[in-house]
């Protein structure tokens, strides 16, 4: 026996190792990097985005519109790599809640945690009850007698609740398939309206003739940004992922560049396809229906509902994981930090979440839009992304700091999104208008969340711990009773 051999037959293998991670019964190693980027592309829902609510960028920002997307896409792409910055060096199934913690601390990541919890709900209702009204339109033209939506919701409900539970594995490929389908779409859609434009691209240089006000234009990368929240859900799965501390970092680069280009090309498409229209707030689908083509609006119509449940689903994921991370802290009741034995899933969260989700996508279905609650969700849909996004860029760098390995080389992204981000936040806040009591709301869940989290955190039970994440555990290490790998 060599003395390398000796020396690791003879050490203590598994000195200062925990005996479980703080997120065990998660399946470690079980998804892959595609699998990542599927669920970060689902949460975005691009077909839904691109083919139905890009009239508001072309409106704000007129012949800039290309250029304000352009702009947005890379402050996107900053975020990534200032989030990367931790996913380097931890896997954590809370995300830019455990980031942010790590970072700032205890009560500023909670103001991250609380706005992404509520951002993702808001989506999850808002794309729930879109996808169920593209369905219901698609069954029945006529509207139906408002019942079917609401089965519709009963059920969608329930099956995004049953493949969460199944594992993250089972939800990853459907979403895979879904979106792999639905980025197809938007480019075959795309290339129609180019081919009935004549491939017109005049409309994307921008006209400086006529320059929107500065409000306009910053309005513009705000309404762009959102169109990006949710590419940063990929990393809520990091644990289960193999080899983590590269396969995030990856997917979450990779989402946001093909993201850009996506939705540049489908930008550019419907911009083409303006001076047919005869309006400067054409959206895709409308741009596409002027190619003549039969197929064209019943295709759209099943791309942008499929869209929006793939949304849903993927947004219901990461909210259950960051409410299971927060059950394993002890900042939420343990029972919701339960895992299935069978498919190593935070089953209870799934089911309780998944109950809550359902329940105020019913709220939303017969609330109609003109009430407060409405406004809520069309606040944290916007407002609660861009604050969490903000907060991470700035924590990147204490985060750096802290670990005494800051450099201007590692850290220029997130110094560059942070006072990016801080504009659009300012922007956002100052535009707000009519949604303003909405915004207070909002506000006042948030900062109420965040204080809770603090007094829990100094005088509650001292089972309390804050960031947690993916530890490797006695198991992982090599022991004397392993045979030398070959």
């Amino acid at each position: 026996m060599s003395a390398l051999s000796e020396a690791i037959a003879g050490r203590p293998p598994t000195a200062g190792l925990d005996a479980v991670s703080p997120l065990h019964g998660l399946r470690r190693g079980s998804i892959r990097t595609v699998d990542l980027v599927a669920q970060s592309v689902a949460a975005v829902a691009p077909a839904g985005v691109l083919l139905a609510q890009t009239s508001g960028l072309v409106s704000r920002a007129g012949s800039f519109a290309f250029f304000d997307l352009l702009l947005t896409a890379t402050i996107v792409v900053l975020v990534a790599l200032s989030m990367s910055i931790f996913a380097r060096r931890i896997s954590a199934a809370g995300g830019i809640y455990t980031f942010v913690t790590r970072g700032l601390g205890p009560l500023l990541g909670m103001v991250a945690g609380a706005a992404m919890a509520l951002g993702y709900a808001a989506i999850s209702i808002d794309t729930l009850r879109s996808g169920v009204r593209r369905i219901t339109s698609l069954i029945d033209p006529t509207g139906g007698d408002g019942a079917l939506p609401a089965v519709l919701v009963l059920l969608g409900g329930a099956v995004i609740t049953l493949v969460i539970a199944l594992g993250a594995r089972m939800s990853t490929r459907i979403m895979l398939v879904i979106e792999a389908i639905a980025v197809s779409a938007i480019l075959i859609v795309s290339v129609a309206v180019f081919a009935s434009t004549g491939w017109n691209l005049s409309p994307l240089v921008p006209d400086l003739s006529h320059v929107p006000p500065i409000t306009s234009f910053a309005g513009g990368i705000g309404i762009a940004v959102v169109a990006f929240v949710g590419f940063e859900s990929g990393a809520a799965l990091g644990p289960e992922s193999r080899r983590p501390l590269s396969s995030v970092p990856r997917a979450l680069v990779w989402t946001a560049c093909a993201l850009a280009a996506v939705y540049l090309f489908g930008v550019a498409a419907q911009l083409s396809a303006m001076p047919a229209a005869g309006q400067e707030g054409t959206l895709l689908a409308d741009a596409a229906y002027l190619s003549g083509a039969s197929w064209v609006e019943p295709t759209i119509d099943i791309v942008i509902a499929a869209s929006w449940v793939a949304c849903t689903l993927a947004c219901t994921n990461a909210l259950v994981r960051l409410v299971f991370s927060m059950a394993r802290e002890g900042v939420l009741p343990r029972l919701l930090g339960a895992t299935s034995r069978r498919f190593a899933s935070p089953h209870i969260a799934a089911v309780a979440i998944g109950a809550i989700l359902t329940f105020g996508t019913l709220v939303r279905l017969w609330g109609g839009r003109e009430s407060l609650y409405a406004d809520v969700i069309g606040i944290a849909t916007s407002m609660g992304f861009i604050l969490a996004y903000l907060l991470v860029s700035a924590a990147a760098c204490a985060y750096l700091l802290r670990l005494r390995e800051f450099s201007f080389r590692e850290a220029w992204p997130a110094l560059v999104a942070t006072v990016a981000l801080a504009g659009v936040v300012a922007t956002e806040v100052a535009g707000i208008g009519s949604s303003r009591v909405a915004l207070w709301v909002f506000a006042a869940l948030v900062a109420g969340l965040a204080l809770a989290h603090v007094v829990r955190c100094r005088y509650g039970p001292a089972t309390v711990r804050v960031g947690v994440y993916d530890t490797p555990v006695a198991s992982d290490a090599l022991r004397a009773d392993q045979p030398w790998p070959r």
